[in-house]
């Protein structure tokens, strides 16, 4: 599903409004219905009867009013706005006039001395239907919203959030200085970034997508670049496996790799890469440290590399570009070292390796910008923030504030796609299109993670998947692999990266079985 930042989905109501000629207050009627169906259903669990709305003076508000009409035929119903009569307009104030017609229970409670009344009524409450800002908020939130907007998560009850939790940035994730922490957000037409991005991600709860009766047309013309990873979008880019395939068809990938004491990142590389399918790894290692990997990986095909104590000698470089002009795909990095041997090693093969290639780890840290704009040939960074940072030069709180903004900024500059890794790892491509993922679990945070997704990247790109599906495809399984595994220990924590593993295929296993549902082949 595509991501429309807020700016975007502006522009997108205004073709609907002005082009399509649909009225914005049917729009903001539809979307309330949604918001109806979600808030009678959160109260219905528990048989909950008394519910609030606390409505800001923008659409958003909007929204909230029109909601409230509907409710009040099933809940007890308590309107609070935040804003003057008189600073309610255009569609907001239509359904607020329909509100006062019908004698509702509204409160003008505009000011830090209505405070104390507002919280009465959170308390008194079963449940809060947050339309305070919506997506256009820009600015820290101070005063008197700021005291509301705590005093609501401070009470402890059940929250709502129109389009987006009042208070979040809705193209980077990022809290306006304070923000509400919904237990469910419906959010309009499409998906916003920053209810991907966290610290946005922690506070939307669960999300729902509302078609509000946007016509198809009108988000084409957008013109938008951003796609939600999810199962639906990722399933046609899985293929089926050719029943007289062998190991040469499905990919030969060598991974690049090793030094002493760090054998295990590559040992896990190699096996990630197996286990996503691909038919022949080879190991480009330091010729001392052999015999390790021959026994921790024994079905790969081993290159030793002539080595200074473990270390892996930059004359090795054109051997290493020869071998790979048979390969289907190259990963190096993990568990390399940063030696000036390696620095060489690396940033001469990334200008003349002719394959997909991708840099993870150790290779990130030694990485020269010039090496990398002058590659011609497909490319996938695989950063955590830290790497990242030294990458573009900037702070890993720079980064961030902004993860879509400067991986996709990135991503143009050096003409690779970015895999900028964290909970909502967002992949980015030199074509401005970037991607959110939206499966993981935070048991996934373990030394030799890493490790293992760069193996399955390889691995795609091995079985000649395109270099950004291989990319997205890596990414999303790799968290689905952490929900697994997460659900067998009741969401907590404790795997190590090798326990990764041993999902992988099944995660890919339950994937094809949905595609053939989905397809009936």
């Amino acid at each position: 599903m595509k991501l429309a930042k807020p700016i975007q989905m502006k522009e997108i109501d205004e073709i609907a409004i002005y082009r399509y000629k649909i009225p914005g207050i049917i729009l903001m009627e539809n979307a309330a219905l949604h918001v109806v169906k979600a808030a009678t259903e959160m109260l219905n669990e528990h048989n909950s009867r008394k519910v609030t709305l606390i409505a800001g003076k923008g659409n958003n508000g909007g929204d909230a009013f029109a909601a409230a009409r509907h409710l009040m035929q099933k809940f007890d119903v308590s309107i609070i706005s935040l804003a003057e009569r008189n600073s309610v307009s255009c569609d907001a104030k239509v359904f607020l006039d329909i509100l006062e017609n019908l004698k509702a229970d509204i409160k003008y409670l505009t000011g830090t001395d209505s405070l104390k009344e507002i919280k009465t009524f959170i308390n008194s409450s079963d449940l809060i239907i947050d339309g305070i800002f919506g997506t256009g908020i820009h600015g820290d939130i101070k005063g008197f919203y700021q005291d509301v907007i705590t005093a609501l998560n401070e009470s402890g009850k059940r929250v709502l959030s129109i389009d987006i939790p009042s208070g979040i940035n809705g193209e980077t994730g990022q809290i306006c200085n304070v923000a509400v922490k919904a237990e469910k957000t419906v959010t309009f037409s499409l998906p916003k970034p920053g209810l991907y991005q966290y610290p946005g991600r922690e506070y939307s709860g669960d999300i729902i997508i509302a078609d509000i009766g946007i016509p198809f047309e009108a988000m084409e013309k957008a013109g938008l670049s951003g796609e939600l990873l999810d199962t639906d979008f990722l399933l046609p880019h899985l293929s089926e496996r050719p029943k007289d395939g062998h190991k040469g068809t499905f990919g030969k990938v060598m991974i690049i790799t090793g030094s002493r004491g760090m054998t295990g990142a590559g040992t896990l590389a190699a096996l990630s890469a197996f286990k996503t399918g691909t038919g022949l790894v080879y190991l480009a290692v330091p010729e001392s440290l052999a015999a390790i990997y021959g026994t921790t990986v024994p079905e790969a095909i081993l290159f030793p590399i002539k080595d200074e104590n473990g270390t892996i000698e930059d004359e090795a470089t054109d051997f290493l570009v020869n071998k790979s002009v048979a390969m289907d795909a190259v990963v190096i990095g993990p568990g390399l070292s940063t030696e000036p041997q390696i620095e060489r090693l690396v940033n001469s093969l990334v200008t003349k390796c002719p394959v997909p290639l991708v840099i993870d780890a150790d290779a990130l840290n030694v990485l020269n910008l010039n090496a990398l704009q002058e590659r011609k040939f497909p490319t996938i960074l695989t950063p955590h923030p830290g790497e990242f940072s030294r990458l573009c030069g900037l702070s890993i709180e720079e980064v961030q504030k902004n993860r879509i903004e400067k991986a996709v900024e990135f991503s143009r500059n050096t003409n690779a796609i970015v895999v900028l890794k964290g909970a909502g790892t967002v992949i980015a491509c030199p074509d401005g299109k970037y991607f959110i993922n939206t499966s993981g679990h935070h048991c996934l945070a373990v030394a030799g993670s890493g490790d293992v997704l760069a193996g399955m990247i390889g691995s795609f790109l091995g079985q000649r998947v395109s270099f950004e599906m291989a990319a997205c495809l890596g990414v999303f399984i790799h968290g689905k692999c952490g929900e697994v595994l997460a659900e067998k220990n009741n969401g907590q924590a404790g795997y190590r990266a090798s326990e990764i593993l041993s999902v992988i295929p099944s995660v890919v296993g339950d994937l094809m079985r949905i595609k053939k549902l989905y397809t009936g082949s």
